[in-house]
């Protein structure tokens, strides 16, 4: 099978600085798949007009489709526009559609098109404007040769819109594509990455011929599944593709490999799952987070409706908050010290009863870098639910910064709730 080839240049000095991390990428791939169009490079270049040009030539010539994202703003540093102007010998002229959206847009802000504002209408001769829905720069798009040239804002939420809305039924027109890009994600909790790949040892034996991803993160591992497939046809509907029965029965055969540990599939978040388990129960939850410092009630509401389950949450950091907030004794504190697994139980039960929740929640442990002892070292977490079924509690050694520290404890914490609400279902 023949594919189609595309090259992404994401351009901004500060992409190359470590100020900002070229995220636009991401989507574009997927969406250039969905036209039957495979990303084979991706190329970070600086502000500079010389190197967008070089990058832009090399790969005029393996691409049948180019993207380039970044510097289409007003500033001094955007100089995509003229760079590929340049390229093309296609000179910039204002354009009358482009120029009147930016008038409309600005109108809205209540500020005028000034001149360097109106850089934004500028637009090599013979392209073809992508109107900006949600922001202001226009991107374009240029047929040279057998290339398509894609040019789009660098602000993702206007790229991904741009992209979606204009740009891809221009390519699936132009191109035709019968190449079918197939993917599925899992995303399991507990397992570390190299006995999640022992989980699927035969699997990978057996479907040689399919690409298989691990990646980890501080909230677990995913497990990607992909490949490339010739349709024959047009259609985009998969479920009649021959090769639909090949990719279903496999699908079927990660998910049962992975098992417990896996918490969703595709982009669902733990903090999904778990607010639509305990939306399932008709459960309410209260929290005593110590070490988390509120991560956990963050991440739980910022799921739309959280309120349905989610009665409060208090930060109980220091001892004197564990006992006016969770009740936890200060004979336990003494005896036992803040990090344990008795006083993580009495936070989960303390702050079930002070709220008259269902369920209730408590973690305390060490983030770190300081706090740490030889018996009890930076990252140890102990955690406790408490709730119909009784108490449970876990006690977990983590690596890594504060930051991840504080993140894998709120997901194993989450990882904790939704298992102890399956457990109850079952």
């Amino acid at each position: 099978m023949k594919l189609l080839h595309a090259d992404i240049i994401a351009v901004g000095s500060e992409l190359l600085l470590g100020g900002r991390v070229d995220s636009n990428s991401v989507f574009v791939s997927n969406l250039l798949a969905e036209c039957g169009i495979d990303v084979r490079k991706k190329i970070a270049v600086g502000d500079h007009r010389g190197d967008i040009q070089e990058a832009l030539r090399a790969s005029l010539k393996r691409a049948d489709v180019i993207v380039l994202t970044g510097g289409l703003g007003s500033t001094l540093d955007d100089c995509t526009r003229e760079a590929v102007a340049d390229t093309f010998r296609r000179p910039l002229t204002r354009r009358k559609k482009a120029y009147a959206d930016l008038q409309t847009r600005y109108r809205r802000f209540g500020r005028p098109v000034t001149p360097l504002l109106a850089k934004q209408a500028l637009i090599p001769s013979g392209a073809m404007i992508l109107s900006n829905t949600v922001g202001t720069a226009p991107g374009f798009l240029i047929r040279e040769g057998h290339s398509v040239i894609v040019v789009l804002p660098g602000v993702p939420r206007e790229a991904k819109v741009m992209m979606a809305s204009q740009v891809q039924p221009v390519l699936r027109k132009i191109f035709k594509s019968t190449g079918q890009y197939w993917f599925h994600a899992f995303n399991t909790f507990g397992l570390p990455e190299t006995d999640v790949q022992k989980q699927l040892g035969l699997i990978l034996k057996e479907y040689a011929h399919i690409q298989f991803g691990l990646l980890a993160s501080p909230r677990g591992v995913t497990v990607t599944v992909s490949c490339w497939v010739s349709n024959g046809s047009r259609s985009s509907v998969k479920e009649k593709s021959l090769f639909f029965p090949v990719w279903e029965h496999l699908i079927n055969q990660v998910r049962d490999c992975l098992g417990p540990w896996l918490f969703s599939e595709g982009e669902r978040t733990m903090e999904e799952i778990v607010g639509e388990l305990l939306r399932g129960r008709s459960w309410t939850m209260a929290l005593a987070e110590s070490c988390t410092g509120g991560l956990i009630a963050h991440r739980l509401t910022e799921v739309p409706g959280s309120s349905l389950y989610l009665d409060r949450g208090v930060v109980s950091y220091s001892n004197q908050s564990k006992r006016e907030f969770a009740g936890v004794p200060v004979s336990m504190l003494r005896r036992h010290g803040a990090v344990s697994s008795q006083v993580a139980k009495a936070m989960a039960k303390g702050i079930r009863m002070r709220s008259r929740v269902d369920v209730g929640v408590g973690v305390t442990g060490i983030a770190g870098p300081g706090g740490g002892t030889a018996k009890k070292p930076v990252g140890l977490v102990y955690g406790a639910i408490d709730g119909p079924r009784g108490t449970q509690c876990q006690r977990w050694q983590f690596w890594g910064d504060r930051t991840e520290i504080k993140l894998k404890t709120s997901q194993a914490m989450l990882d904790l709730i939704r298992r102890y609400s399956n457990e109850t279902a079952s």
